[in-house]
């Protein structure tokens, strides 16, 4: 497994993990207002939304890849699409809550036993949201530079998977010798011993007679 494999593993489970605080965070201040809508508590639909579309697609895509090649699920393009995605509704759930958090809520302690409790997990919803956000674009810019090293290299690999497709392998072709030069007419001969001239109309060991 490489560590391109290692890195996809990491941050789906990382985000798996964050959803499932997301979507506590969210359902206990669903639970507690009581379907009411309040503006302040804004986030709290935004994470129950963010964190049931993580955790219905998310680890479907990680079982999907591990039993089968070729899926549509497992494609890059699909995968950099749809995490991107995820990024964004991670971003503004954490963006919610912060603006939540610094402009409405102060200190914790001046409110009641349930409302403090709120605030708290107002400031905790922020946190995991960003936490959220964080490692899934990391992965997809890293995804998606790696697909561009590819592609300039006549690799186009956007309907495979990452198992697949190998893109941790960013080495260059390997440098082969050329085709032989041709010998422009000269071929080597066998080296041949030297023959003395003589001189002509005379036979070895043959003299005029005196």
């Amino acid at each position: 497994m490489s560590w391109l494999q290692l890195f996809r593993v990491a941050v789906l489970g990382w985000t798996i993990f964050c959803s499932l605080i997301l979507l506590g965070l969210g359902a206990h201040l669903v639970s507690v207002l009581g379907g009411q809508t309040v503006q302040t508590f804004a986030w709290g639909g935004l994470a129950v939304a963010t964190a049931v579309l993580t955790i219905v697609s998310v680890p479907a895509m990680i079982v999907i890849d591990m039993l089968r090649s070729g899926a549509f699920t497992s494609m890059i393009v699909v995968e950099i699409a749809w995490l991107s995605f995820l990024g964004v509704l991670f971003l503004a759930t954490g963006g919610s809550a912060a603006a939540n958090a610094t402009t409405f809520w102060g200190t914790c302690s001046l409110f009641t036993a349930t409302f403090e409790s709120l605030c708290n997990e107002t400031s905790a919803a922020a946190a995991f949201g960003f936490l959220g956000w964080l490692p899934l674009w990391a992965y997809t810019i890293t995804l998606l530079i790696m697909l561009i090293i590819h592609a300039q290299r006549g690799n186009h690999v956007w309907l495979k998977s990452v198992k697949e497709a190998d893109l941790a392998n960013t080495a260059g072709p390997t440098s082969t010798t050329g085709p032989a030069a041709p010998n422009m007419g000269m071929h080597p001969y066998p080296p041949s011993a030297a023959v003395s001239p003589q001189p002509t109309g005379y036979s070895s060991g043959s003299y005029p007679q005196v």
